[in-house]
């Protein structure tokens, strides 16, 4: 699992964060994919007030990940995303080239 994350203006006063996400078919069938997206959707909801406001996280779910979350649950997939998104939506973490941090595991 990769991820970044991108600050954004706030100017239309929705300064929630924000998830995409990239599933690959490499990283299973549809039901492994929709099953991981769906995972990371709910761990990332419950991340949401450690982020700060106007930070858009992007996750991008490597092969293995369905694996993984088969092994550990879908605790230990958030333990893990909360981890990285702390890490790459903290204001300290920029790397100051203008692409955004980025995390990977």
């Amino acid at each position: 699992m990769v991820v970044y994350a991108f600050d954004r203006a706030v100017g239309d006063g929705d300064s929630t964060p924000r998830l995409g996400l990239a599933v690959s078919r490499k990283v299973g069938t549809a039901a492994d994919r929709n099953r991981v997206k769906r995972v990371l959707r709910e761990q990332f909801a419950q991340t949401l007030d450690a982020l700060r406001p106007g930070v858009d996280v992007v996750v991008i779910a490597r092969p293995g990940l369905a694996e993984y979350l088969e092994e550990r649950g879908s605790a230990a997939v958030g333990e893990r995303l909360d981890e990285l998104a702390r890490q790459v939506a903290s204001p300290a973490s920029d790397t100051g080239d203008g692409g955004g941090p980025r995390l990977g595991t």
